[in-house]
């Protein structure tokens, strides 16, 4: 049996693998085929294994990065979001002032200023730029 009539015969088996997965069950075996070939790698020394873990990983960035777009937050979003995750009220962030002054914040009425974003990005251990 020549190259082509090999790979003819075993396309089947290596489609799903060679393209970037459509729905989340393709995604599932995707990743399942690279915790596969990552074990079998660790035991057998194979170029082809290498070339197909880097194909599957490409097919799997592809996915992730259609359907796992973050979405934009305002910097409003972003404050509330930690001040959720840390269990804060208004009253617990004295980087930007009084309780009131917070308030007028979050309600849009104010901007954070500059020195609030670094003050806050330095409490909370995130990038200035979560707020842009």
């Amino acid at each position: 049996m020549n190259t082509l009539q090999q790979t003819i015969s075993h396309w089947s088996h290596i489609a799903p693998f060679a393209q970037v997965p459509r729905n989340e069950k393709e995604y599932e075996k995707l990743l399942a085929l690279i915790d596969n070939l990552m074990h079998w790698s660790r035991h057998h020394k194979a170029d082809h294994v290498i070339s197909l873990l880097r194909l599957a990983a490409s097919n799997i960035e592809a996915y992730e990065s259609t359907r796992y777009t973050a979405k934009k937050v305002s910097a409003i979003e972003m404050l509330q979001f930690l001040m959720d995750e840390h269990s804060l009220k208004q009253s617990d962030l004295p980087e930007i002032g009084s309780q009131s002054l917070v308030s007028k914040v979050l309600s849009g009425e104010r901007q954070l200023t500059l020195e609030h974003v670094r003050s806050l990005s330095k409490r909370f251990g995130v990038s200035p730029n979560v707020f842009f």
